[in-house]
């Protein structure tokens, strides 16, 4: 053994053959011991503080200590101060340690490498050290913290390991710029841990998931990449109040997911090719903002079981589901843009929600709701959608205003076993069909743009009591068309421009009351004989009808070249009111007070559709329309999901769980983590790739 002194420090050198042992306990505080190239075969124990441990080239693989005993740590310090450079450390055994600190403090553990140890790199009891540059690779768990705060673990490179990097009930950690990738369960885990900071890390093509965190609150997620996981990318249980910020997870079975994890940030994160990209269960007052979310098959954003959060700002495209609530209330979506999915923002057994100015573009769906209630759905958009801009199934005392439905292949809004909802100022253009509801009741459709569908603006089917006023439905092929529908109120309208017909009626549609509504079409009505009770006129009463006179009474009957009904009628007394009845063409039907004078109502801008007119409208042929009519399946087909929430590989079972009895074992062996009954698995992806649609035959 060699000695050199510098200044008050004395440098020792070890030679192969010799021992560093020997070295450690003849050195003194501030001194260092110099290893020489070669193989040593010691378990090496440290109690003095201001220790230099390090290889004189500075190359761990020409520098290896190997464990002269595997059931003890290879190095064993117990001391502040102790820096531990540029070796191979292998051997260590069963539940023992490569390095192991035990109530050290302010250590530097720097450029080794530890191989074949059963944990690699151990902190007990210790603070503010520094993990820094170590390459750990095959072993239980690389880097693992116990109950130590403060300390930084920095770019370190961890593999096939079980666990990479696992820290249980610390505090204050950073961790950064670390690579814990190809471990057999998971890259990096906190158990019970409070405001630790991972920063820049990857966590890829692990076993299990990618980063884990459990039972821990408060800690900092920002730029991490977990990519390829079996499982999950980025997991939180039963952690709260915790910040995922601009963390990519691509190509996991599930992205970013939290479970019982509440008051939680999830801003700016890139979820990309995942089974489900964001995904909370039984969380509450958590904000998922800013993410950009893609190509997911399941879903893009999805709650479950989940209330008070807000879903805010997000880019998402090519999911399945955009963004979807299940059993999920009292949640805020606003400002997202959801393009090319299935359903754009998709709401299942979920109550008062808040759905506004949000962009729905090119999806299968703009917006579908079912077995949902009182939900707000305000200045959205659902355009160029392959089949609806909304469907609402099942729903009831749902409120949809100002929003816009344009250019969808099939309806605007579409609205079947739903019940007093109001769709109120919306503006319906440009689709096949504007606005649809079949076998619904107690709707108020009121102050809607219904302009320029090309089959029919507003259409009822197997509906009755329904309220549908002060709605323009103009350029269309039919205006307002009921069939089989009972008992409905059609009032203060502007059904003008329509080329086929203004207002249709079957011969199964009865009671229904329609007036102080203005007609310029071509054909303004076709009224089937066979219906009974129908009435075209209320008593007149004093009040300011659709055209600007004085008594509100029947309707006011124009053609667009000027010789309409109430354009040629004459008013004896000038009360606004013809002298004589109007007689409906084609049925026993009059129009006994229908309105003249006024001022005809300005129509909005839109350029007729291109429908070809019948060579005669008194007989428009009520089976006309009855072989393409849709309607959503009302039995929707509920698949059960392919794999468990919490699925898991090897021996060990992530969730098995009882939301009240949850029995938390330290992770590690074969051990069960949580133990619970309802798991995520219990919902449904209630997404049939087909979807398909039953025909509705109209008369």
């Amino acid at each position: 053994m060699f000695c050199s002194s510098i200044g008050t420090a004395v440098e020792l050198t070890v030679q192969p053959g010799e021992s560093i042992q020997s070295a450690v306990d003849n050195a003194s505080s501030g001194d260092e011991i110099v290893i020489s190239p070669g193989n040593y075969s010691e378990n090496i124990i440290i109690t003095k503080d201001n220790i230099v441990l390090r290889s004189s080239s500075g190359n761990p693989e020409d520098t290896i200590i190997t464990a002269n005993n595997n059931a003890s740590n290879v190095l064993s310090i117990d001391a502040d101060n102790v820096t531990i450079m540029g070796l191979t450390i292998t051997g260590a055994g069963l539940d023992r340690s490569g390095i192991q600190l035990s109530s050290s403090n302010y250590c530097i553990i720097e450029n080794n490498k530890l191989v074949n140890n059963a944990l690699g790199i151990y902190l007990q009891y210790s603070m503010n050290n520094s993990i820094i540059n170590n390459t750990v690779e095959q072993g239980k768990r690389a880097v693992n913290i116990e109950r130590s705060n403060y300390n930084t673990i920095m770019n370190n490179k961890v593999s096939g390991q079980r666990f990479g990097i696992y820290l249980s009930a610390s505090e204050g950690n950073k961790l950064s710029e670390n690579e814990a990738n190809m471990n057999s369960n998971h890259g990096i885990v906190l158990e019970n841990c409070i405001n630790n900071s991972l920063e820049n890390n990857t966590a890829n093509a692990n076993g299990g998931y990618g980063i884990h965190i459990v039972f821990s609150t408060g800690n900092d997620l920002f730029g991490n990449i977990a990519d390829s996981n079996t499982n999950y990318g980025i997991s939180f249980v039963d952690s709260l109040n915790n910040r995922i910020v601009n963390n990519t997870a691509v190509n996991n079975a599930r992205g970013i997911f939290l479970q019982r994890s509440s008051e939680s940030e999830i801003l700016d994160n890139l979820a990309l090719n995942n089974n489900y990209g964001i995904r909370l269960f039984s969380g509450m007052n958590c904000s998922i903002s800013g993410n950009e979310v893609s190509n997911c098959n399941a879903s893009g954003i999805s709650l479950l079981s989940s209330a008070d959060c807000s879903i805010s700002e997000n880019s998402l495209s090519n999911n399945s589901l955009g963004i979807d609530l299940e059993l999920s209330n009292n949640t805020v979506i606003l400002n997202n843009t959801i393009q090319k999915g299935g359903r754009g923002i998709s709401l299942r057994d979920s109550s008062y929600n808040l759905v506004s100015n949000n962009m729905a573009l090119n999806n299968r769906y703009g917006f579908y709701i079912s077995r949902s209630h009182w939900t707000t759905l305000i200045n959205n958009t659902a355009s160029t959608s392959v089949n609806h801009g909304i469907v609402l199934l099942n729903s009831t005392n749902n409120n949809f205003t100002g929003n816009t439905l344009n250019s969808n292949g099939g309806h605007g809004v579409y609205l079947t076993n739903s019940s007093t909802n109001t769709l109120d100022s919306n503006t319906a253009s440009d689709n096949s069909r504007g606005i649809y509801l079949i076998s619904s009741s107690g709707n108020n459709i009121i102050n809607n743009a219904v302009l320029g569908n090309r089959e029919f603006g507003i259409l009822l089917s197997y509906s009755i009591d329904n309220n549908i006023s002060g709605n323009e439905v103009s350029n269309g092929g039919r205006g307002i068309h009921l069939s089989t529908s009972q008992s409905n109120t059609i009032s203060r309208n502007i059904i003008a421009r329509n080329s086929i017909s203004g207002i249709f009626m079957s011969s199964t549609s009865n009671d229904n009351i329609f007036f102080d509504n203005y007609l310029n079409n071509v054909f303004n009505s076709d009224v089937k004989d066979g219906s009974a009770g129908n009435v075209w006129n209320v008593t007149k009463t004093a009040g300011t009808n659709i055209v600007g006179g004085p008594f509100i009474a029947g309707n006011f009957w124009a053609k667009p070249d000027g010789t309409g009904f109430s354009q040629t009628a004459t008013d004896g007394d000038g009360d606004g009111i013809a002298d004589t009845a109007y007689k409906l063409p084609g049925n026993n039907y009059s129009d006994f007070l229908p309105l003249v004078g006024g001022s005809e109502p300005e129509l909005s801008v839109s350029p007729p559709v291109d429908v070809t007119i019948p060579a005669s409208g008194a007989g428009i042929d009520e089976t006309e329309i009855t072989t393409n009519e849709t309607a959503v399946n009302r039995t929707e087909t509920n698949k059960m999901e392919s794999e468990n929430e919490l699925n898991n590989t090897g021996n060990k079972t992530i969730a098995n769980t009882t939301d009240t009895n949850k029995t938390k074992v330290p992770v590690n062996g074969n051990e069960t983590q949580t133990n619970k009954t309802k798991t995520d698995d219990d919902s449904k992806v209630e997404m049939d790739i087909d979807e398909m649609e039953d025909d509705m035959k109209l008369d």
